[in-house]
């Protein structure tokens, strides 16, 4: 109980009204309302008089508050000991200390979550049941390292215990940056996990450096961005090594773009005529890809066809840039009568 619900408990014991215990007080009857819902807390000053009134000591109106306060150090001296055992190595030691506490604060989290991971460490097969018991307890926890924690204990139990279908159930609540699948899938599933890992991290790179970059604190010079979208560049062709890039020729058509437009903030138009022709190689073949199969080692089980592709416009891939460039001649103005620069605006605009 609350120092309030205690106030409202002896109150009431002792039949007194809100109205009245505020007139002892000398407050408002909301002030004491305010106490009793746990909006406030009574001034320090206002103990020994309340002690007075209910006839009971000081500590019996913050006994729950003291007794919150000496488990929490508990804890923190738990956790504080038990991390020490670990890097000492001394797991038997360090199940005896989670046990001890266990048994005083069975329902604590934390607890729970350290008895859960020092069970994990060898103790699996006599301890099984109860490794499972204390994972699902945690899966509802609001504290994500716990959450997390215990979908990973889970996964890795039922792992050590044979049951890849019980396994897989969890390793598939792990979000993707914690991926547990390596650990559990075998054979082609394994290969076309891993392979898919390297066919995605592509678009998650690129999404990743566009807010990077468009992000006004990050700081970056032209130079600088126009450096980073050519790195990105760069890892998408050490990835698909044969070029086969499918789909992603949609990405390093973007690329270019950015590479172009970083190139003519920075006056390097000749370079950017170069990349925005580059650009216009990976909008042809994109529009030439229908299905896939690569050849590339890292993503040679991959298969991608249209109907993988989800678009969020019917608007042709080039019209967006192509508006840009006839709207932008602040950016690319010393170049627009090229008759290079106009011969690229032209073909994108038939594409």
């Amino acid at each position: 109980m609350s120092i309030g619900t205690t106030i409202k408990k002896l109150r009431r014991d002792r039949n007194i009204t809100q109205e009245q215990l505020a007139e002892m007080l000398g407050v408002s009857t909301n002030a004491v309302s305010q106490w009793e819902c746990d909006k406030t807390a009574p001034d320090i000053s206002h103990l020994p008089v309340l002690a007075n009134i209910f006839e009971v000591s000081a500590d019996i109106l913050l006994e729950i508050d003291i007794a919150k306060s000496k488990k929490q150090a508990e804890i923190k001296e738990f956790t504080a000991k038990y991390a020490e055992l670990h890097n000492q190595g001394k797991t038997a030691e360090r199940l005896q200390l989670s046990r001890a506490m266990h048994k005083k604060y069975p329902n604590d989290e934390t607890v729970r979550f350290y008895l859960m991971r020092v069970l994990q460490n060898g103790y699996v097969d006599e301890s099984f049941d109860e490794i499972v018991m204390l994972g699902e307890q945690l899966l509802n926890s609001a504290n994500t390292e716990y959450k997390l924690g215990a979908v990973r204990g889970l996964c890795f139990t039922y792992l050590h215990k044979g049951d890849r279908a019980k396994a897989l159930q969890y390793a598939d609540m792990m979000p993707l940056a914690r991926d547990l699948h390596l650990h559990v899938l075998e054979g082609n599933e394994l290969v076309e996990h891993c392979q898919n890992y390297f066919w995605k991290v592509c678009d998650q790179m690129y999404l990743y450096m566009k807010y990077l970059i468009d992000c006004n604190e990050s700081g970056y010079t032209h130079e600088e961005k126009h450096a980073m979208w050519n790195t990105l560049y760069d890892m998408f062709h050490m990835i698909f090594t044969d070029k086969d890039f499918g789909f992603y020729n949609d990405r390093l058509f973007r690329i270019s773009f950015f590479m172009a437009l970083e190139s003519g903030k920075a006056g390097e138009f000749e370079r950017a005529m170069g990349e925005l022709e580059n650009m216009l190689i990976h909008l042809e073949n994109y529009k030439g890809f229908s299905e896939t199969s690569h050849s590339s080692l890292l993503v040679n089980k991959i298969k991608i066809n249209q109907t993988n592709i989800f678009k969020s416009s019917d608007q042709p891939l080039g019209d967006a840039y192509l508006r840009y460039l006839n709207n932008n001649d602040n950016v690319f103005g010393p170049i627009k009568n090229d008759p290079r620069y106009t011969s690229i605006k032209e073909r994108l605009a038939a594409q």
